[in-house]
């Protein structure tokens, strides 16, 4: 095996991994997702709570219909989130196939970062009526929103913005690939 096909190997490999890692983890953060809300005693003792939505208040004191609606709203950023996970399991799958400076491979690494980038967002502002939602168990006048924006939020945008660029440099580096095989 020459030292190409060794890397081409290990580049299909690696890619088949991420690509299953990827759909797993997009399964396992809507059910996550889910079941903080409906669960909260089950996954708080695994460690899955999120108390930014609530300070350090349990959501398990809170009514089902509060947390049901509180779900709704907070599905939109963790569809955004699983949405991004597919589109990464599909380019490594395409990866995997050899499918590296594509149109369409690179076309998903432009989606992925635009996702990321959305989805963001859409978890800083849903967090606000969410926070409200649950707070409505709380005596009259004593509802909250609450707005957070954590390192891990900062660190999210900047590797969304490093995706960003690199598909934009890749997408160059196949248009001059492109234009120099017409141009011989």
């Amino acid at each position: 095996m020459t030292p190409h096909e060794a890397a081409s190997s290990n580049l299909a490999r690696a890619s088949r991994i991420m690509a299953w890692l990827a759909l797993a983890g997009a399964i396992v953060y809507v059910a996550l997702d889910i079941g903080t809300l409906l669960f909260p005693d089950t996954l708080t003792a695994f460690g899955a709570f999120e108390a930014h939505h609530l300070g350090m208040q349990s959501l398990s004191n809170i009514p089902l219909a509060l947390r049901t609606g509180a779900l709704a709203l907070d599905l939109i950023p963790t569809a955004l989130f699983a949405w991004m996970l597919l589109e990464l399991h599909r380019l490594f799958l395409a990866y995997a196939g050899g499918a590296v400076f594509t149109e369409e491979s690179l076309g998903r690494l432009s989606r992925i970062s635009a996702l990321m980038f959305v989805q963001a967002a859409a978890a800083f502002v849903m967090e606000a009526p969410i926070s409200y939602v649950l707070s409505l168990a709380h005596p009259s006048g004593r509802h909250e929103v609450t707005l957070s924006l954590t390192s891990s939020d900062v660190s999210f945008l900047f590797v969304a913005g490093v995706a960003l660029v690199i598909a934009r440099v890749m997408a160059e580096a196949r248009r001059m690939a492109v234009e120099n095989a017409e141009f011989v």
